[in-house]
């Protein structure tokens, strides 16, 4: 690998420059201390006469001189070697990455300093940072224009036929072209809020909200629904007045509720609220089985969906729990999946309690 050579011209500069000035103190030193041994000390001026250098003296400061200025040199090489290596590993590794190779790491030793492994060592984790980064945003990209087109497709395919008279211009079309447009106009709303990375950046209208009246409102949108799957519904509301988006809060039980009704067994579910600690809760359990551990990490990802979830429901593009937890997150809180020691699903909502909530 190609040295840089104006660091190291510099670090050689300066090295040699510290080492003779290093023998300049020396021989002034020496200077020094013999004149005071000659003109303070007595009998010093018989020990020898200050204006002539004997031959021993002349070789004790060339060997000296030479032996600093060999020194010096070492060190220097050993310490452009240390500083060089990783920095020109770093630089090399970054002029990879700008040209599109996103595999590229800076190697260390462990001989090298302290200093530089923390460099190359940080390099290497923004660089794995980035990697990731580009592999997400490549999935991302294709997730969207999947999920995008069938709609797109569908609209396309209806309003064409229109045109060409293969449709008639009956209301019942138009009412699923509305459906269609509204269902279009979700996804983009929940893949905004989504690719907001987790509610940073996306800001919500928050406001004194009673939570046991928005978490009822939400039940009672779902009664027909739940009554004709046969559902049980447990509360355990109570009276708890918190800072919070509501719409927002009822978008994310609406989320729970409709997961229920598609994949849950068990035709039960038990909503609670209150305050755990500092924050305001809100737990959705369902008393069915629970959702294979292996898929727990997959949850609130978007466009990640079970097999059965595929399987049961097509038309589902996996962005729910996904936008869920990025409006918890953009509460300050978060949304979290558990299970209980009888391996009954708790879905829960979670934000900080308000310095003026009490």
């Amino acid at each position: 690998m190609k040295k840089d050579p104006i660091l190291s011209r510099q670090i050689l500069t300066y090295m040699v420059s510290l080492t003779f000035i290093i023998i300049a103190i020396a021989i002034l030193g020496s200077y020094l201390f013999y004149s005071f041994l000659i003109y303070y000390l007595p009998g010093g001026a018989l020990t020898g006469n200050e204006d002539e250098m004997t031959l021993v003296d002349w070789l004790w400061i060339m060997i000296a001189s030479l032996t600093s200025l060999v020194v010096s040199l070492f060190f220097t090489v050993k310490l452009s070697s240390r500083i060089l290596t990783p920095l020109n590993a770093v630089a090399y590794s970054l002029k990879q990455i700008s040209q599109g190779n996103l595999d590229a790491r800076a190697t260390c030793t462990s001989s090298q300093l302290g200093e530089m492994n923390n460099l190359v060592n940080d390099f290497n984790e923004m660089a794995e940072k980035l990697q990731t980064l580009d592999i997400q945003r490549n999935l991302w990209n294709s997730a969207i224009a999947h999920e995008l087109r069938t709609p797109v497709t569908i609209l396309r395919g209806r309003l064409q036929g229109l045109v060409d008279g293969v449709f008639e211009p009956a209301p019942v079309l138009f009412q699923n072209l509305l459906k269609q447009t509204e269902g279009l106009a979700h996804l983009i709303e929940d893949l905004r809020v989504v690719s907001s990375y987790g509610g940073a950046g996306y800001t919500l209208p928050l406001s004194e909200t009673d939570l046991e009246v928005t978490i009822t409102s939400v039940l009672d949108n779902f009664s027909p629904e739940f009554q004709r799957e046969d559902f049980t519904i447990a509360t355990e509301l109570e009276h708890q007045r918190c800072f919070c988006d509501p719409m927002r809060i009822m978008q994310c039980l609406t989320v729970l509720f409709d997961n229920a009704l598609k994949y849950s067994s068990s035709r039960s579910l038990r909503v609670k609220n209150g305050i755990v600690g500092k924050e305001n809760v809100i737990l959705v359990e369902d008393s069915g089985p629970g959702i294979p551990e292996e898929l727990h990490s997959l949850l609130f990802q978007p466009f990640q969906r079970g097999e059965y979830a595929r399987k049961s429901h097509p038309e589902g593009c996996g962005l729910g729990l996904s936008v869920v937890r990025a409006i918890m997150l953009a509460h300050g809180g978060n949304a979290t999946y558990t299970l209980t020691p009888e391996n009954h699903s708790i879905f829960t909502l979670s934000w900080p309690v308000s310095q003026d909530q009490k």
